[in-house]
């Protein structure tokens, strides 16, 4: 006799709460996005900012350039398309952001010297500052943002955003030293002998990686960090009329579209680009002075107004890389906007070597790749022998990653580092192995993504609080349930299967540093925020209330709900604690008939609410967990 079906199951705590709330477990700051997404349904987009901001001092940057783990694990994405939540957090800033007072706290007398103004750095002094220290940031460059500003272009973060959230941070109270680089003449022993009591080296990775092939040292071959870094403060880059990147990544696409966005000199303009300028530039002046029809008819004026609103730039973009499409690392959505903007992808071609003429590049010889990942997962290219064709260009742009420049640490700092260039931490407190000296984002863990680095930079100013004080308060998550009477779901929230685009600028009008992505207009965020399952809503279940008539297994349009004897679940240590405690007997051998376990499958429950409106006895109630992280 076949042995009967055990189903696995798992007794609901916190944490499995918690886990429901997919968007939110999956953020590195654990923003409540399912709480301003809601909030947006419900009209009330000050609340819905308050909320995204509160864990995440950038949320504004984010809501334009994060890579949205958060929508990567939305549960609405099991049922057909995910929530656009990085695209709602961008329409909860447009529309809800208002000044509010941050709490006073008293002044710690303790100073803090934070190395770079990235993410991580900015992050840790925004918290710093609130936990009453004095934070002085050192930044190298001659404006703060770090790689939000020199590495990310205007077109996909505006830096008048950029500014007012960096001047929300320095009006906590934090000093920021712009051209101060920490190096030969500003040691980290310099800064301790000035009274800083604790340093977060938040620099980054500013450094990109090179390739060792023939021909890397040629005029023409450019590195991506450093071409992104001239691009994105305004200075003249000489490209040629054909650009090559070499790069499957995000950083290689922000090369590529920004490479096609440069200006070239007006005067080799055909007669339709010429009007393709006077367009776009009559647009900018209607939009700045309410002109008549648009029309600029003085060529001169129209090419002087053209300068500042449009980068016509290299009319010839490729790029080359190992990986397949499916396989690129970059977010599809810049893919598509690039493919869209006429750049043109070679995939599945490794460079083989730069060739020039007269000590100038003039192409790029390839080679094709048969499998870029061997069985393991493990980036081991191969490739296949006579295949090699050559791409003439006038510049290459490498664009295969980045590392930091660790020379400014020097000898006898006590801190150790790593073979690939990073400092070694507690990955706990982000504390380096020298005393008082914390470190966190790229230069540790090498480039990740924005909001990973926004993380380290909280951890590190929690880390840094208790070494200031002198103690240890490791953080903990409570929770509370509330029971949400009458409740409703938006009508016909189950219906909307899609995923709108967020809109886009036409590819036409697609120039300088005039933002791709335009945003959601307010029915179209309303509407794709009511789709939203709301997983902080559990279906609680209270069982000396229940009669077991089965109606919440009829009622549920998912079929998400299961009766079925207690002999049917496989045993585990908690189910066999709680059989213990309500029936006084072990699971196992238990009776057959004589005990009913309500089974829910959460992957499938759309929080409708008929079982709880359906349940004659008040069984089954639908609660909201409210979560809140505390130090203890």
């Amino acid at each position: 006799m076949p042995a009967r079906r055990r189903y696995q199951v798992e007794i609901p705590t916190l944490d499995y709460y918690r886990r429901q709330i997919k968007c939110q477990y999956a953020c590195p700051v654990r923003t409540d996005a399912q709480g301003y997404v809601t909030a947006i349904a419900e009209g009330d987009y000050e609340r819905a900012y308050h909320i995204a901001r509160e864990p995440n001092p950038l949320a504004g940057v984010c809501g334009r350039v994060c890579t949205a783990l958060c929508e990567e694990e939305c549960r609405r994405g099991a049922i057909d398309d995910s929530i656009t939540i990085r695209a709602l957090k961008r329409f909860a800033q447009e529309r809800g952001a208002s000044e509010r007072a941050e709490e006073k706290v008293p002044r710690s007398g303790k100073r803090v010297a934070v190395i770079g103004s990235g993410p991580a750095g900015l992050a840790a002094a925004h918290d710093l500052a609130l936990l009453g220290h004095q934070v002085t940031i050192f930044e190298a460059a001659e404006a703060a943002g770090g790689m939000m500003r020199l590495g990310i272009p205007a077109y996909r973060l505006p830096r008048d955003l950029l500014d007012r959230e960096i001047r929300a941070i320095l009006e906590l109270g934090v000093d920021l030293r712009l051209n101060t680089p920490v190096g030969p003449d500003l040691s980290l022993s310099d800064l301790r002998a000035q009274g800083f009591e604790t340093i977060f080296i938040a620099l980054g990775a500013h450094r990109s990686r090179d390739m060792a092939i023939e021909g890397v040292e040629l005029d023409g071959v450019l590195r991506a960090v450093d071409f992104l870094l001239n691009a994105n403060l305004g200075y003249k880059v000489e490209l040629g009329k054909k650009v090559l990147i070499v790069g499957a990544g995000g950083v290689a696409f922000d090369v590529a579209r920004t490479a096609l966005r440069r200006l070239e000199d007006v005067d080799a303009l055909s007669q339709e680009e010429r009007d393709r300028i006077l367009t776009a530039a009559g647009d900018a002046l209607q939009q700045m002075a309410g002109l008549g029809d648009g029309r600029v008819e003085d060529l001169t004026a129209a090419i002087d107004t053209a300068r500042w609103v449009l980068r016509l730039g290299v009319r010839d973009v490729h790029m080359v890389c190992l990986e397949s499409q499916q396989e690129m690392p970059a977010d599809v959505r810049e893919i598509t906007e690039a493919l869209e903007e006429g750049i043109q992808i070679h995939t599945r071609l490794g460079p083989k070597r730069i060739l020039g003429r007269e000590g100038k590049v003039v192409g790029l010889e390839t080679i094709a790749a048969a499998s870029v990942f061997d069985s393991e997962g493990r980036f081991n290219p191969v490739y296949i022998p006579d295949t090699e064709t050559i791409i003439q260009a006038d510049t290459v742009i490498i664009a295969i990653g980045q590392t930091s420049d660790l020379s400014f640490i020097g000898e006898g700092n006590g801190i150790e580092t790593t073979g690939r260039g990073t400092i070694v931490v507690d990955p706990d407190t982000l504390a380096t192995t020298a005393p008082g000296v914390f470190a966190g984002g790229d230069v540790v863990f090498g480039p990740r993504v924005l909001i990973e680095a926004i993380a380290d930079g909280r951890k590190a100013a929690r880390a840094i609080d208790d070494y200031l004080r002198g103690r240890h308060s490791p953080s903990v998550w409570r929770g509370h349930m509330t029971v949400i009477l009458p409740y409703s779901m938006p009508a016909g929230y189950e219906k909307l299967k899609w995923q709108r685009r967020v809109p886009t600028l036409p590819v036409e009008r697609r120039i300088g540093v005039a933002e791709v992505e335009l945003g959601y207009a307010e029915r179209e965020a309303t509407e794709q925020a009511k789709r939203c399952l709301r997983c902080s809503v559990n279906t609680v279940f209270d069982g000396d209330e229940c009669i077991l008539c089965g109606g919440c297994v009829d009622v549920c349009p998912e079929r998400c709900l299961k009766m079925v004897p207690l002999e049917l679940l496989a045993e585990n240590p908690h189910l066999a604690a709680l059989v213990a405690a309500r029936f006084g007997r072990p699971l196992a051998g238990f009776p057959d008939a004589l005990g009913t376990a309500m089974i829910k499958d959460e992957t499938r429950c759309i929080r409708c609410g008929l079982c709880a409106s359906r349940c004659p006895t008040g069984a089954i109630t639908m609660e909201a967990l409210s979560l809140v992280e505390e130090y203890v």
